[in-house]
């Protein structure tokens, strides 16, 4: 088959989709050469120009997409607001028509959704959090609730197959959205490799000289969303605070995303000033010294079902104290100590058990385990076999 295969924009600040996505994509290059089909890898001009600069396979082409205009984002809303829409406007986006004009048979959606295409398509799915987390204001503000039902809601139901990282997640689509149990493929997270190929390399504490950072701390690498959960968190500091025990510094680092200042007012309310560093966003050769310096990283986030950070650490050393949030117990096993994200004493406990030396090598080694057993290569290999179980659907027309 001819197959397409969406980018998108993936940029350093997105986070987690980012590195998900970038890592996906060089495995891809690297795999696609195995498999019997042809890749058209559709990406704004800016990524296209950096693509056609790495060695691509010969059955890889890069194509230029534009971001949608104006126009293009309003006719998608309707069509997913009201679908009857589709029966006078037939004319497909532009995604569709530049990749129908390559001959695209059917396209993957690699890091995140564009539109619902008439041709066949496989998407990934992250999450579902504006169900399992309605009341989040990132989910359900300035419509967004809204508009991800009626988007995914279409959009899910059409795809020809999904991919999802954990049982857990595909339990979530066939519940909340009727799914068939045999569209949905389970290919977890895979261990960005930037964190596998460096794991080796010692620390370089000027890194850590550079932010100022004189005593042990926590790490906590996420943007300032409101699930992200760094208000239950402070709590759990206070609490050791007041009981007196020993605490750790906590290192911030990530964008704001509405969250900021909310939380900043909260650590002077609770006099956590001296403990607590905002760094921001960090580079990705910082981000690396951060995490193996820290004591442990620190993930008290209410949604998963699959989190990125915590397969970073595992490769790095980094012992791992996390939320038990849904999924999390399938994708961290014994690696982790998982507490529960809303009781600001579990977290409190939890940052406790971490002192404990016996306790953190056992960590660092089960993680260092964990987080070689998935790679981005198994991840592409997965989606080649996806691919090749809907050829013989894809081919019974031109």
């Amino acid at each position: 088959m001819h197959v397409g295969v969406f980018l998108g924009e993936f940029k350093p600040d997105l986070g987690g989709g980012f590195t998900f996505v970038n890592d996906v994509t060089e495995s891809f290059f690297k795999t696609a050469a195995e498999s019997g089909h042809n890749f058209s890898l559709f990406c704004p001009p800016d990524a296209a120009s950096h693509l056609r600069l790495c060695d691509l396979p010969n059955n890889c082409n890069v194509v230029d997409i534009l971001p949608r205009g104006p126009l293009g984002r309003m006719i998608s809303v309707i069509k997913h607001v009201a679908p009857v829409f589709s029966l006078v406007w037939t004319r497909p986006c532009d995604l569709e028509r530049v990749a129908l004009a390559q001959g695209v048979e059917i396209m993957w959606f690699v890091g995140g959704f564009f539109d619902t295409l008439n041709m066949p398509y496989i998407s990934t799915v992250w999450d579902i959090q504006h169900l399992t987390h309605p009341w989040f204001p990132e989910v359900s503000t300035k419509g967004r609730w809204e508009y991800r039902e009626l988007f995914l809601r279409r959009h899910l139901r059409r795809a020809s197959g999904l991919i999802t990282g954990t049982e857990v997640g595909k339990h979530e689509l066939v519940s909340y959205f009727g799914l068939p149990a045999n569209r949905i493929h389970i290919l977890p997270h895979p261990t960005p490799s930037f964190a596998l190929n460096v794991a080796s390399i010692g620390k370089n504490v000027e890194v850590i000289e550079k932010f100022g950072l004189k005593r042990e701390y926590l790490l906590y690498p996420a943007q300032f969303w409101a699930h992200k959960n760094h208000i239950n968190l402070l709590l759990g500091l206070n609490r050791l605070i007041k009981k007196g025990c020993p605490v750790p510094d906590l290192v911030l680092v990530g964008s704001d995303k509405g969250n900021l200042e909310f939380i900043r007012s909260k650590v002077i309310e609770l006099d956590l000033s001296d403990k607590i560093h905002f760094l921001g966003f960090v580079s990705r050769v910082e981000l690396i010294e951060l995490y193996k310096n820290a004591k442990a990283l620190i993930y008290p986030s209410f949604s998963g079902p699959e989190n990125l950070p915590p397969l970073e650490a595992f490769a790095l050393g980094c012992p791992v104290v996390a939320s038990d949030f849904p999924g999390a117990r399938e994708q961290l096993g014994d690696a982790a100590i998982l507490f529960d994200p809303g009781i600001p004493s579990e977290i409190a406990n939890a940052i406790l058990a971490i002192s404990n030396i016996k306790v953190r090598d056992r960590l660092i080694q089960r993680g260092l385990a964990r987080a070689a057993s998935w790679t981005g290569t198994d991840y592409s290999r997965g989606v080649l076999k996806i691919l090749d179980s809907l050829e013989p659907f894809r081919m019974a027309w031109q």
